[in-house]
């Protein structure tokens, strides 16, 4: 059995990005001591607990459909769409580039992820056969 380099590559790029993600939205559950970091964080994006119960399960919902082979396109789309409104929402309420900067690393896992697991997608965007 041979394992290519690329798959290699696109699922560890993937795994981490899952990775990130899971523990983001399972940390949208875990109860928030007042005025902690945490606290102020939310509190200054104007997110309430309601709303942080809603986006984790939407980022579930995402993380699944990126993880499964069939479905890793739509989810690729959806975490784009997902992070980018994060990063947006981060950067119009203040915060620096620099406190963004894990978005942004996702962001570029996440292209690798989907250029290794999709080659199908770039071959789209120019216009040209896959090899």
């Amino acid at each position: 059995m041979k394992i290519q380099f690329g798959s290699i590559v696109g699922w560890t790029c993937a795994l981490l990005v899952a990775a990130f993600n899971i523990f983001a939205a399972v940390m949208k559950y875990v109860p928030v001591v007042p005025d902690s970091p945490a606290d102020v964080m939310m509190h200054r994006l104007g997110i309430t607990v309601q709303m942080q119960h809603v986006l984790g399960v939407i980022e579930f919902v995402i993380i699944a459909l990126f993880l499964i082979p069939r479905t890793s396109t739509v989810g690729f789309v959806l975490m784009v769409g997902y992070m980018g409104g994060a990063l947006a929402t981060n950067l119009t309420h203040g915060f620096t580039h620099m406190e963004a900067l894990p978005i942004y690393i996702l962001f570029v896992l996440l292209t690798i992820s989907a250029y290794f697991r999709n080659p199908e997608l770039l071959s789209r965007l120019l216009k040209h056969p896959v090899s």
